[in-house]
């Protein structure tokens, strides 16, 4: 243990004029540090002979600027502007180290305190404002040489107070022959504004303690002025889904001159009018005016919100908007859903297809339905109902089905159909459900030479027989299977050719006799 700082002992002075604030205080071990605004102390080292002492190291914005020895119960000032204080050390015992209790102190100041208030929060352009301004001194000295400035943005008015002195813990008091501690007053008017704005007010006192250091402190508040026009949209709070309600604005002038205004509203998404929401108003002072228009939402919903409305009006080159509130609206009501849908699109004569229903209420009423569907020309029902009625709750959903046989070759079309429905209010609703189209595809017909189709066996020839006298017939069902029956490539079977179109079979007798006669000739050739 170094013992050269011992001789660093500070004599401690028995006189002292200045007051100390409470500081902080902490309990340090070997190296660990105290923190107070600019000020760092480090406990440097200890001394555990004879009688206990720290030695503690003091920096101002990490400068070093003091180093002393403290037994416990001593202290040092800092250009009478800052304590430093060992309270306590303690050895420790075996195993802990040993640790010093420390206090920083400033010295303690006057301590203004300046709360403003309003006597309401919102003014109209000309009402009367009253202001309260209290001021205490909440510090352990007297505040000296007291003085007090008020003042606006924007700079309407600007008021100065003063006072000689204001002691620890006391107040300031306008009025010092009553029972109670009156604040400042202060009245005003409300300016006339072109726009809505907040008025500061700015509160600034700048006082000495008794050593003549000087002090300041701020306070101040705040009041909303309104703007010249006042806009408010109302409409019913709660709406039914099959209803018209009307939305009125009101626009009122409380300003001190003549506005030529501009205004304009809409509805939103989730309602609609037939109306032209834009008009052209003309208020004078004092004056208040409403137009109104009709609204119906479109779907059920809880807490829609309406968008606002917005008035405007120019005075020299600028342009000024004010906006409405917003009005919150529940609209009830079913809403269903309905989905129609047919599987195959395509097929064939006397076959069968499948219509499909879906019904879903996405409303937050029940609803009672009542469906028709009808069996359209060219078909025949199968199975399903085609009339029915029954209630789907909200969120709930239904499907149903339909079997028809399309019977007609040039196909059917479904056309669209009406699904009504009822509120327990007994309120009509209706929504319709998609046209449908099934094709009817033609039956497939055999080419001439097809095999598939051929009486032969699937050769793909026909059977002819040589008369010997250059002439041939057509094959008969009893000349079949005779041995001497020749296939001659490219015939053509007569039964194939009968079951075409009358033209395909007049074309077909005509290849035939066409394809005998060369054989003829052929044969009398070679």
């Amino acid at each position: 243990m170094i013992r050269a700082f011992l001789i660093l002992i500070l004599a401690v002075s028995t006189a002292q004029a200045t007051v100390w604030g409470q500081g902080v205080s902490g309990e340090l071990h070997w190296k660990e540090q105290l923190t107070l605004e600019d000020y760092t102390l480090t406990l440097a080292d200890f001394s555990l002979e004879e009688k206990l002492m720290v030695l503690v190291e003091l920096q101002e914005d990490e400068r070093p600027i003091a180093r002393r020895a403290l037994h416990a119960g001593e202290w040092f000032v800092i250009n009478d502007s800052l304590r430093i204080s060992a309270l306590k050390i303690v050895e420790g015992a075996d195993k802990d180290e040993p640790y010093a209790i420390v206090r920083m102190q400033l010295p303690s100041a006057p301590e203004i305190s300046l709360i403003l208030s309003f006597d309401k929060d919102i003014y109209r352009g000309g009402e009367d404002i009253k202001i309260l301004l209290s001021v205490e001194n909440r510090g352990a000295v007297d505040a000296e040489d007291l003085k007090i400035t008020v003042d606006s943005s924007p700079p309407i008015f600007s008021r100065r107070f003063n006072i000689s002195s204001l002691q620890a813990g006391s107040a300031w008091d306008e009025q010092k022959k009553t029972a109670q501690t009156d604040p400042i007053r202060i009245d005003l008017v409300a300016p006339y504004l072109l726009e809505a704005g907040d008025l500061q007010v700015r509160v600034r006192a700048q006082y000495t303690d008794p050593d003549r250091n000087s002090h300041q402190s701020w306070g101040g508040g705040k009041a909303h002025i309104s703007g010249p026009l006042r806009l408010y949209k109302r409409v019913e709070e709660t709406q039914e889904l099959s209803e018209s309600y009307y939305v009125i604005d009101s626009l009122s002038n409380y300003g001190n001159r003549t506005f030529s205004v501009d205004l304009s509203d809409s509805t939103g998404k989730e309602f609609h009018s037939n109306d032209t929401l834009q008009w052209k108003i003309v208020l004078e002072p004092g004056q208040t005016k409403t137009v109104s228009y009709c609204i119906k939402p479109i779907e059920p919903a809880m807490g829609i919100s309406l968008p606002d409305a917005i008035a405007s009006f120019r005075t020299g080159e600028r342009i000024y908007t004010i906006h409405s509130n917003r009005p919150v609206i529940d609209v009830t009501g079913p809403l269903i859903d309905a989905k129609r849908s047919i599987s195959p699109k395509r097929v064939k004569a006397g076959e069968e297809v499948m219509i499909s229903l879906e019904l879903e209420n996405r409303g937050n009423r029940k609803a009672v339905l009542t469906m028709a569907e009808m069996v359209p020309q060219g078909a025949e029902l199968i199975s399903g109902e085609l009339n029915e009625s029954f209630m789907l709750s909200p969120g709930e959903k239904a499907a149903r089905k339909i079997r028809l046989r399309v019977m007609d070759p040039d196909g059917i079309s479904i056309p669209s159909s009406m699904v009504r429905y009822r509120d327990v209010r007994g309120n009509d609703y209706s929504t319709r459900t998609s046209a449908l189209r099934v094709t009817v595809e033609e039956e497939e017909v055999s080419s001439p030479s097809d095999p598939s189709r051929n009486d032969t066996g699937g050769s793909g020839m026909s059977k002819v027989s040589d008369l010997g006298d250059g002439q041939a017939d057509y094959p008969s069902p009893d000349r079949e299977n005779r041995d001497d029956e020749r296939l001659i490539p490219g015939s053509i079977d007569h039964r194939v050719v009968e079951s075409g179109s009358g033209l395909g079979h007049r074309l077909s007798i005509l290849l035939i006799l066409i394809i005998l006669l060369l054989s003829v000739a052929l044969g009398r050739y070679l």
